[in-house]
């Protein structure tokens, strides 16, 4: 087993090697464009086979940028698909366990005549899809009580009341808003009546 010295001596080694290496062909490079350039009889015809050579290069160049683009596109537009449908695969499967338990509710009223057992049953689903819409950061917006604020509510109706104005005093739909990194999407707007 090598020791940490010797490791280093083989690195420094390996990398003076490519140095030299480089510097060896950078030299020839340079030989190479000094060399006398053969003069012909019509120094128009060299020019314009030099010009056409640097035309085709050029053209090569711009048309491996163009594929090169061409495939940038298709990749971002393949990465976005999958990570949209990653997205929702994941939404669904949080919201499944709902569905289950609808199921069942749906199984026990048809078989069951209790209907307390019924409404607890319902509302334990409630409250489980609600938690699933939390565990993919959909929270519900405050309404009742709060100033009345047109980014999060739809004010559908004004009436005259005890509170201040421009109080939200009752909600006929609740809001949801979708909260990622501090950055909050309305993705409903809760429909309330707000005071005068």
């Amino acid at each position: 087993m090598k020791s940490k010295e010797e490791n280093q001596q083989e690195t420094m080694d390996n990398k003076e090697s490519k140095i030299e290496k480089c510097m060896e062909d950078q030299k020839q490079q340079d030989e190479s464009a000094e060399a006398p350039v053969q003069e012909t009889e019509n120094p128009e015809i060299n020019e314009e086979e030099t010009l056409a050579q640097k035309l085709e290069e050029a053209k090569d160049r711009f048309l491996r940028k163009v594929a090169e683009f061409d495939n940038f596109k298709k990749r971002t537009a393949k990465e976005k698909t999958e990570n949209f449908s990653l997205g929702i695969c994941e939404a669904v499967e949080k919201l499944l366990p709902v569905l289950d338990n609808l199921d069942r509710a749906i199984a026990a009223a048809e078989s069951n005549d209790d209907k307390e057992a019924l409404l607890e049953g319902i509302k334990m689903v409630r409250k489980q899809f609600c938690e699933a819409l939390s565990g993919i950061g959909v929270s519900e917006i405050e309404a009742v009580g709060k100033e009345f604020d047109p980014d999060k509510h739809n004010a559908v109706m004004m009436e005259d009341s005890d509170l201040p104005s421009n109080t939200v005093i009752e909600e006929f739909a609740k809001g949801y808003a979708y909260n990622r990194d501090d950055n909050v999407k309305v993705i409903r707007h809760s429909m309330v009546k707000v005071s005068n």
